[in-house]
């Protein structure tokens, strides 16, 4: 896979990301007028649980997918037996989970979420979680055949669908929280027909052992590394509204959404990434010298952004949230979330290492989890103190610790040579700027803005001057990209 086609994929996966999450935001005055901080503390909720039951309804198989594709590709017939054996399987416990999960809610979910009844808001979800696996498995293969046009479009669309049928559910019929899952299930029942036609005659379902052994053995060790992103993520809703309130965690989820604009990024680019970084490192020495090279270019990007998300948030949320709906200092968490996916995309790039050698993935979970073990922690001292604020510096605390535990890790399976000392002070000295955000009682409304703009007008022409030659470089190949597609 080339550099190009790298760049190309990563960036319609961000594109189709940011324009998600950007249409999503452009929306919060619709829904924080229909919406109460309870409703939002519900999906909060709900969402993080789902989450967590998803990591045992996947089994980390589409790693698996991805991983073994390189294997199989070039023979088509083993690769159908493949991933037909993998999305029958995925299909039969999703299944079996849903059953038992809907018997005995009373002991597995009840006892988590006080206040949040398991009907409607847990039996709707079930929908989702029983059907989106599929999906998600279709996706899956989507990325390793590098289809990164098919992958955003089917993105796009179920993002489209998603919030149409949302809008109708919340604002038409006024359903509050129950319409937000609701529309998210009814978009994975559509989603889950065009899987079965689109994906299902192209590959063999039937249960081979030996396939199966083989991604279950891959993706098993996974588990534990999953459980433990999903600690470090998510769990702060269920601490938010056990230990304050289903409000508390309402609010957190809003400003959770602005700081997850740098969480889809990430995300985004590791999407293409992934693909890239293996076809590299068979390549050599040569192979792991640009992926040297590209990784602190991206790092400089993401703090960047974080930079200028955490300068301007708070304009941008007192912009787009309804004045009735009280969001106050709520802001405050935007920066501490944003930094803290900054470190989770350096995780992103230390992990990977582990992730090519097939001895690494029973090693990946020992970073995770101790840094989970941590925000857990973290959370239960901080929360009450700090409320929100507390949420999210825990989360920045547990994705740095899962940042340096990795890197100590993968350096011993699979050496890469990233220069991780110069990264951490690139990740740092945007945090250091990015603090002066917190000054805002200080200053008078309009200085302070144009302080922050000052700011941010510097930082970028100093990087402009440090990276002149790889700006233009890249300035040249979009330009040579974007004329070829035309």
């Amino acid at each position: 896979m080339s550099t190009k086609k790298m760049l190309a994929n990563s960036g319609i996966y961000t594109v189709v990301s940011i324009l998600q999450k950007c249409i999503g935001l452009f929306l919060l005055p619709v829904y924080t007028s229909y919406l109460t901080k309870t409703d939002y503390g519900i999906t909060g909720v709900v969402q993080a649980v789902v989450s967590l039951l998803t990591v045992f309804y996947m089994l980390s198989l589409n790693g698996a997918i991805s991983r073994y594709y390189f294997d199989y590709k070039d023979d088509k017939e083993k690769l159908k037996e493949f991933w037909g054996t993998n999305i029958l399987f995925v299909s039969m416990n999703s299944i079996f989970m849903s059953i038992i999960i809907f018997a005995f809610h009373r002991y597995i979910i009840s006892p988590f979420v006080d206040g949040i009844s398991f009907f409607p808001y847990f039996a709707i979800a079930l929908i989702s979680i029983t059907l989106n696996p599929i999906y998600n498995i279709f996706q899956s293969t989507l990325q390793a055949e590098q289809n990164g046009k098919q992958y955003g479009l089917n993105n796009l669309s179920y993002f489209t669908i998603n919030l149409l049928l949302t809008i109708t559910y919340v604002v038409g019929f006024k359903l509050g929280a129950a319409g937000v899952l609701l529309g998210l299930a009814t978009t994975d029942i559509i989603f889950f027909v065009y899987t079965l036609i689109n994906f299902i005659p192209k590959v063999k379902l039937k249960i081979n052992k030996i396939y199966l052994k083989q991604s279950l053995r891959y993706s098993l060790p996974l588990i534990p590394h999953s459980l433990s992103g999903w600690m470090i993520s998510m769990i702060d809703r269920l601490f938010l509204n056990k230990m304050q309130s289903t409000e508390a965690a309402g609010s957190y989820n809003i400003a959770f959404q602005f700081g997850n604009i740098m969480n889809i990024l990430t995300t985004a680019v590791n999407q293409a990434y992934v693909p890239w970084f293996f076809d590299k490192m068979n390549s050599g020495k040569e192979g792991k010298k640009v992926v040297v090279k590209f990784t602190e270019y991206v790092v400089v990007a993401y703090g960047l952004l974080a930079m200028l998300i955490s300068l301007f948030g708070q304009e941008v949320i007192n912009i787009l949230i309804s004045k009735k709906f009280e969001f106050g200092d709520g802001w405050k968490v935007v920066p501490v979330i944003t930094f803290a996916f900054v470190f989770n995309g350096l995780y992103y790039f230390f992990v990977n290492p582990l992730f090519y050698n097939k001895k690494g993935t029973k090693f990946v979970s020992i970073g995770t989890i101790f840094s989970a073990i941590a925000n857990s922690v973290l959370n239960y001292l901080l929360i009450p103190k700090y409320g929100t604020v507390g949420s999210a510096a825990a989360s920045l605390i547990s994705m740095f610790m899962a940042s340096v535990l990795i890197l100590i890790i993968s350096s011993f399976i699979e050496k890469i040579g990233f220069n991780y000392v110069k990264l951490y002070l690139i990740t740092f000295l945007f945090m250091i700027v990015s603090s002066f955000c917190f000054l805002e009682g200080s200053f008078s409304f309009i200085y302070f803005f144009l302080i922050k703009l000052l700011i941010a007008i510097v930082v970028i022409a100093f990087l402009s001057v440090l990276y002149k030659k790889e700006v233009n470089l890249l300035i040249k190949k979009l330009k040579s990209f974007v004329s070829k597609t035309k």
